[in-house]
């Protein structure tokens, strides 16, 4: 009877041969180390932090108008361009405001009629 490598059952081990069974062994278990870092690399290329399903947020369009010396975002009007300055009014007998498309004093809006927007508050 012969053992793997063709030596007969009962003779002394070559010490040469019993130090390729150690690396034999030990190349065995470090090809696993890498095997499975290839395998978690391969299973989190696939996880995302959003999902396909979730809903975009709503994002809505405002205008703003400086009110005592602070923005306040209101929803966005229809100013058709032009060379008049859009503006917007709180109520029927409220204070009428200059309207800006963004929080800046350079974004005014203009607009092609003359008269105020009257939003209700």
């Amino acid at each position: 009877m012969t053992n793997l490598f063709a030596q007969k059952v009962g003779e002394a081990e070559n010490p040469s041969k019993s130090r390729y069974i150690l690396k034999l062994n030990t190349m065995k278990k470090l090809f696993l180390i890498p095997a499975m870092a290839l395998l978690v690399v391969l299973g989190m290329s696939f996880t995302t932090l959003v999902s396909e399903n979730d809903p975009e947020p709503n994002v809505q369009a405002q205008d703003y108008v400086l009110v005592n010396g602070n923005w306040q975002a209101i929803p966005e009007q229809a100013c058709t361009g032009g060379d008049a300055t859009c503006q917007v009014q709180f109520g029927q007998d409220g204070p009428v405001y200059d309207l800006y498309d963004e929080m800046d004093l350079n974004s005014l809006k203009q607009d092609s009629e003359g008269g105020p927007i009257i939003i209700q508050p």
